[in-house]
């Protein structure tokens, strides 16, 4: 018995409206992260081609530093959510990932600016 094999790239049938994050996505968040929080981390999970996050982590993954933010797109829109201390927050939902990363580097900002003692006690 025979089989034909075609190698070639994979078409990308999704149509004008990407559903899932990249490679592209992670670096433009990876350099806004480090713009304000460079010891916070940022990677890309990609459970299939439709379906990624982006999570952005403090140093460590220490809680005590700060949540876990998920970027996620659902629908056209780019969804924010964090985790922190067992508990998920959903943040919102954005036009781009742009407008979806002016609220994390917000949130961002005023972590770095408390430092890990103050944002324990906002909790």
């Amino acid at each position: 018995m025979s089989f034909s094999a075609h190698f070639g790239p994979l078409s990308d049938d999704r149509g004008a409206q990407a559903t899932a994050l990249t490679w592209v996505d992670l670096n433009r968040v990876r350099v806004a992260v480090a713009e304000i929080a460079p010891r916070w981390s940022a990677e890309l999970n990609q459970a299939s081609l439709d379906d990624s996050t982006i999570v952005v982590l403090p140093e460590g993954a220490n809680d005590l530093l700060g949540p876990a933010f998920v970027l996620h797109r659902t629908g056209g829109r780019v969804h924010l959510d964090q985790f922190r201390w067992d508990e998920y927050r959903k943040l919102g939902g954005f036009g781009s990932l742009d407008e979806a990363l002016s609220v994390m580097r917000a949130r961002l900002a005023l972590l770095v600016s408390k430092g890990p003692a103050k944002a324990v006690a906002d909790h």
